[in-house]
């Protein structure tokens, strides 16, 4: 009598283990990790010999098919919209400021 005891209460524990690891399974499946929450301002830079115009027109007649640029973003969520409008001001005001301080500089 007490080994089915036993056997009922491992068999319990088990299950019961099976069950919550599927749970979490199921759910981390659906639930979206972030790795990179920077609110830094993606910037872009691109560099570049000049060309004249007709170093330009040469390179795009010598071009087999037209040239493409793939632009990838998300939609942002309104937090990330407001941090990134913050961020825009601040550095507006800092700009501003050193612009401020130079033309006192200046005179």
């Amino acid at each position: 009598m007490k080994n089915t005891s036993k056997n009922t209460f491992k068999n319990g524990v088990i299950l019961s283990v099976a069950l919550l690891t599927g749970a979490l399974a199921i759910s981390s499946a659906f639930t979206q990790v972030n790795a990179n929450e920077s609110h830094d301002i993606a910037s872009v830079t691109i560099v570049g010999k000049r060309m004249t115009e007709d170093q330009k027109l040469a390179f795009d007649a010598a071009q087999d098919m037209t040239q493409t640029v793939l632009i990838s973003a998300k939609r942002l969520t309104a937090e990330q919209k407001q941090a990134m409008d913050m961020e825009d001001q601040f550095a507006r005001q800092q700009v501003a400021q050193k612009e401020a301080a130079r033309k006192q500089i200046q005179g």
